[in-house]
């Protein structure tokens, strides 16, 4: 009996704790949320009219529309985010934007959306914006990034993977038994198990894992890859002035470091940040100049659980990421999807 209550006590001693930190973590985010400023001076005269601006992106691109707990465990760009920026920057009258990202690349639908809200932040500003990288843009990163008037990278970076990757379909032939333990879930497959389905439709049962796909459903799913792939080959196309036939049949969907993706005009230049920030000055003969970036903000909850999610048996803060994106049409490269 003691120990009961001694557990009971520590457990809501515990839960207590928890709770409250939720809270308070709750009441900041809205707070930053209801005061719709994320950008701050971080750089500059603040006299000056001459106004840069630099959005900061990390992580892979997908909607979520409830983004509280999302932001709070680990980084992604979410489009409607980046809209509120835009949006903010607008009223700043800024000169030139960096959007400074990294990332893998995201689902076609975000990454299309993200591209959408650029072009039309450009068309309602005329501003001139350069993307820049320090460690990957590619697949979808790269897509959005042929809105912009150039792009850059630093020395060691990754770009490319132009490329269109569909749900991948596991089918476990003949199951006999699935089982989950310690050590995790295992199936065993001999002859075995009927599964019995009830669905309406042709193919309405599609990525089912216990029967073999169809011809016609592997060429159907196909050829919304391949719609899609001709889609982002001709925007990389028109935007980097490369021929199509050169970027599907040379460049492909491979990967390739700074250099190797100069050479192939898939960048303008590398260099690091502050090069570029010196450039933009160049360029506009600025006599002096004002930097605006947005606040990153790590709440105190994210950082309690930073050392958690870090760990690699918890997986919980990629899980909802890695579901998303291997069950829609997505152009993540595999050394993103790998680690799921």
């Amino acid at each position: 009996m003691v120990f009961f209550r001694v557990f009971l006590r520590t457990l809501g001693f515990l839960s207590a704790v928890l709770i409250f930190l939720i809270i308070i973590n709750i009441l900041l985010y809205f707070s930053n949320d209801f005061q719709k400023k994320h950008f701050v001076m971080t750089d500059g005269i603040e006299s000056s009219n001459n106004i840069i601006a630099k959005i900061n992106l990390n992580g892979p691109i997908f909607n979520n529309n409830s983004n509280f707990l999302g932001n709070n465990l680990y980084d992604y760009i979410n489009p409607a985010q980046v809209k509120s920026y835009l949006e903010e920057l607008k009223q700043l009258k800024i000169n030139t934007l960096i959007i400074n990202i990294n990332t893998p690349g995201g689902t076609v639908s975000a990454t299309a959306e993200l591209e959408q809200i650029i072009y039309k932040f450009k068309a309602d500003t005329n501003t001139k914006v350069y993307f820049f990288t320090k460690e990957i843009l590619a697949s979808g990163g790269y897509w959005v990034a042929t809105t912009g008037d150039k792009i850059f990278a630093s020395y060691g970076s990754i770009i490319g993977s132009i490329g269109v990757s569909g749900p991948s379909w596991f089918y476990y032939n003949t199951p006999l038994s699935l089982s989950s333990g310690v050590f995790g879930q295992s199936i065993e497959t001999k002859d075995g198990i009927e599964v019995f389905s009830q669905n309406a439709g042709e193919g309405k049962d599609l990525f089912n894992p216990y029967r073999r796909p169809k011809n016609d459903e592997i060429e159907h799913l196909q050829n919304i890859v391949n719609d899609v792939y001709n889609d982002f080959t001709t925007k990389v196309s028109k935007s980097r002035k490369i021929d199509i036939s050169n970027i599907k049949n040379d460049i492909g969907a491979l990967i390739y470091n700074s250099n190797q993706a100069k050479n192939n005009l898939l960048i303008d230049d590398i260099l690091s940040y502050e090069k570029l920030l010196e450039l933009i000055i160049k360029e506009n003969k600025f006599d002096d100049y004002k930097l605006y970036e947005n606040k990153v903000v790590n709440s105190f909850f994210r950082n309690l659980l930073a050392n958690y999610k870090d760990q690699p048996k918890n997986k919980y803060s990629i899980e909802k990421i890695c579901s998303s994106l291997k069950t829609n049409i997505n152009v993540v490269i595999p050394i993103y999807l790998k680690d799921c």
